[in-house]
């Protein structure tokens, strides 16, 4: 039923306002006239002309407009998506066309006529990427050229394109291999418009030679230490004389298992899972192979590699001391027993370093150890020429960037030549001026009213802190500016600072100025203040995970197994704990290549898409994968005056293309593309009638139109020509 003509006003003053406003002006030009123009024959025309003028601007004021509604039909789309990847010009044997010539015979057959009469038929060639709308001409004009076949991308942005729209049907000429899908379970998905496709090849005309090869393998990239993963692996097989294949895992090129596979000699694929245990922390290279069957001569695809990281979630600490004492002795044993901290030990053996603790280290040589792993590290009684220079300077970046210090010490540490003569003076929460000897005796410790508050001398379910006396305390030490005091000895001098705290950076350092803490331990009574001291004091050490990853950068990739030639998109998205602005920091990219080659790149900003489909602010960077191999990227920027740097993320490119690869179309997903969406899958001379004999009916779609009754340039001219008439005949009859 057609909407009826509405006449509506948008006016914005009161409707009577404006009636009375519009009475008022025409009475009182009537008055005007009686009394000044009395029997002036111009009267009778003028008049009129300004009755009417302010008749006009009134109906200007009422804002009228008109409302009414227009019904047209619309006409579907019909979409033609043609593969123009190199697999479209293999055929079965020299005997049978090849797939592009058969689609493009379909394109000139005449059921395209019979449609475009009742659709509007847009065809898009499609590869690696889905291309413009081109004519039928232009279509069969194309080659099949594209590196790669991404069905499933293209359908998704082929109906999100026409989102919204009437579409009758889409037309998919291909061969269903998609290079980037290792299964089809993608097809089962909801599809807006049936999907129609045909066979492009007889049916079992393939007669290949035996060819088993790794499509496909996954595992999360990056994994807890200690932590059991699966690994999955798809392989895929035609002529294997129905014997069992051997699948192969490597790590680090060391066989870890071997799987047989059964795969059917027609043809198929398979899934194969291995369980990879992760002992240690590292990046580790895991490969899947295939020994070569018989015969086979592709033999380029039968391996598939990719690199796993493991890292430590623990609270590690890392405890650095000279010769054995008893403090070492009673602070590791207290470290190891500790289950909420992973603990890693050193000690000097003359020239070397001997470890000691539950972490097993990966080196005898500390400085080889990356500091930014350990969230705690303790230095015990070193001279500043125990430690080289580097690591030194290592430590105070450690600190800057967020980790935290302790500073156990003694008689060679709090000496002339020891923290004070290196470059942990800056950030020394102390000054040791004159360096003077310990101090020994039997001082009674104090909690001050500072560390009454700090999270490590907090009450617990074990009562009030009480610290027994100690019996050596180094005099001499002035706290910093900023630094605070947070236990004294009182001694004969006056309370001393024994255990002081200062900020540096977005890290902490603890100073503690006694090396007899440990005598509390042979005490019965004072045991449990030892390790409650201890224990408390590197659990409120253990940075809050906001300050060690303040900000934070997430890199992935588009895809997990590209092949050769393949665009590589690596997607950066920085985080910052808390919901802390970000800002608009330039991000970095530094792949570096299989042969070595670091290249960097600026990353541009974009909308990204996460895996679960969020659509969020980010930066890419793309580079075409011109030799296989392994690629690593790293995404970095500077906020906050910190450098922030993503985990390298390895990407494993295949030395081939699949394209090439003689195999038979994928007529299984084909079908079910068709069977789930309302299509059908035809025959080849099948496809031309079926098409042809379709009926869309066209879309009805009523549209509201709204037009203005006041703006309009006739309106406008209509008073200034009134205007102008009334000057007119006031200066031809001379009046005022």
């Amino acid at each position: 039923m057609a909407m009826p003509v509405e006449i509506f006003y948008e006016h914005a003053a009161p409707l009577g306002a404006i009636i009375a406003a519009v009475a008022l002006v025409l009475a009182l030009g009537v008055f005007f006239f009686w009394r000044f123009l009395p029997g002036e024959k111009a009267a009778f025309f003028l008049w009129p002309i300004r009755a009417f003028f302010f008749l006009v601007l009134g109906w200007c004021l009422l804002i009228p407009t008109q409302k009414y509604a227009v019904t047209e039909v619309l006409r579907p789309h019909f979409l033609v998506a043609l593969d123009t990847s190199r697999s479209m010009s293999l055929t079965p044997n020299t005997n049978l066309p090849p797939r592009w010539k058969q689609a493009k015979e379909l394109l000139l057959q005449p059921w395209l006529a019979a449609v475009e009469k009742q659709c509007d038929v847009e065809i898009y060639p499609f590869a690696q990427e889905l291309g413009q709308h081109v004519t039928a001409q232009e279509a069969v004009a194309l080659a099949p050229t594209g590196t790669a076949t991404l069905v499933r991308e293209t359908l998704r942005a082929l109906t999100d394109r026409y989102r919204g729209q009437p579409v009758g049907g889409l037309l998919l000429l291909t061969d269903g291999l998609d290079t980037r899908e290792a299964r089809d379970e993608w097809t089962a998905a909801s599809w807006p418009c049936p999907i129609y496709s045909a066979r492009l090849e007889p049916a079992a005309a393939w007669k290949v030679e035996p060819d088993v090869r790794v499509d496909m393998i996954d595992t999360p990239r990056r994994v807890v230490v200690g932590w059991d993963a699966e690994l999955k692996a798809v392989v895929e097989g035609i002529s294997t004389e129905n014997q069992p294949v051997r699948v192969q895992l490597f790590e680090n090129d060391a066989l870890l298992e071997e799987i047989p596979a059964q795969l059917p000699d027609e043809g198929g694929r398979r899934e194969v899972k291995f369980t990879v245990r992760h002992p240690v922390v590292g990046n580790f290279a895991y490969e899947v192979r295939i020994p070569p069957l018989r015969g086979e001569t592709h033999t380029n695809d039968n391996l598939q590699r990719l690199t796993v990281q493991v890292i430590d979630a623990k609270n590690r600490l890392l405890y650095l001391e000279d010769v054995p004492r008893w403090e070492f002795k009673f602070l590791n044993r207290l470290l190891n027993d500790n289950q909420t901290v992973s603990a890693l030990a050193f000690i000097r053996s003359g020239k070397r370093w001997l470890t000691f603790g539950r972490e097993q280290a990966s080196t005898t040589d500390w400085t080889q150890l990356p500091l930014a792993t350990y969230k705690v590290i303790t230095l015990g009684d070193l001279e500043a020429t125990m430690l080289p220079a580097a690591q030194l300077d290592e430590l105070v970046k450690y600190v800057e960037a967020g980790g935290s210090l302790v500073l156990l010490g003694g008689a060679r540490a709090w000496g002339r030549d020891g923290f004070d003569a290196s470059p942990l003076r800056k950030i020394l929460p102390i000054s040791r001026a004159g360096h003077r000897p310990v101090m020994e005796g039997k001082f009674p410790v104090t909690v001050t009213p500072e560390g009454l508050v700090h999270p490590a001398f907090q009450r617990k379910d074990e009562g009030e802190f009480a610290m027994p006396p100690v019996l050596s305390v180094y005099p001499g030490s002035r706290p910093s500016a900023g630094a605070q005091v947070l236990v004294t000895a009182k001694t004969a001098e006056g309370p001393l600072p024994l255990v002081i705290e200062q900020r540096y950076g977005q890290g902490r350092v603890v100073a503690i100025l006694s090396d007899s803490l440990w005598r509390w331990s042979m005490d019965p009574l004072q045991s449990k203040s030892y390790t409650r001291f201890w224990n408390q004091l590197v659990q409120s050490l253990v940075p809050e995970q906001q300050v060690l990853e303040r900000f934070a950068i997430e890199l992935y990739a588009n895809t997990e197994h590209p092949y050769l030639g393949d665009r590589l998109q690596f997607s950066a998205r920085l985080t910052a704990r808390g919901g802390e602005p970000v800002g608009t920091a330039p991000v970095t990219c530094e792949i570096t290549t299989p042969a070595g080659r670091k290249l960097p790149f600026s990353m541009k900003t974009q909308t990204i898409t996460t895996g679960t489909g969020k659509q969020l602010p980010g930066f890419v960077a793309e580079l075409r994968a011109e030799e296989p191999g392994l690629y690593q990227a790293v995404a970095r920027t500077e906020l906050a005056g910190l450098t922030i740097e993503s985990p390298p993320y390895p990407v494993y490119v295949r030395p081939y293309t699949p394209e090439t690869m003689p195999r038979p179309m994928n007529v299984a997903a084909l079908q079910a593309l068709a069977r789930v969406s309302g299509g059908k899958f035809c025959e080849f001379n099948e496809l031309g009638p079926m098409l042809a004999a379709l009926h869309f009916m066209p879309t009805e779609e009523q549209r509201v139109i709204y037009r203005s009754l006041w703006n309009h340039w006739a309106f406008l001219a209509a008073l200034i020509a009134l205007l102008v008439v009334e000057w007119s005949l006031r200066r031809w009859r001379n009046l005022t």
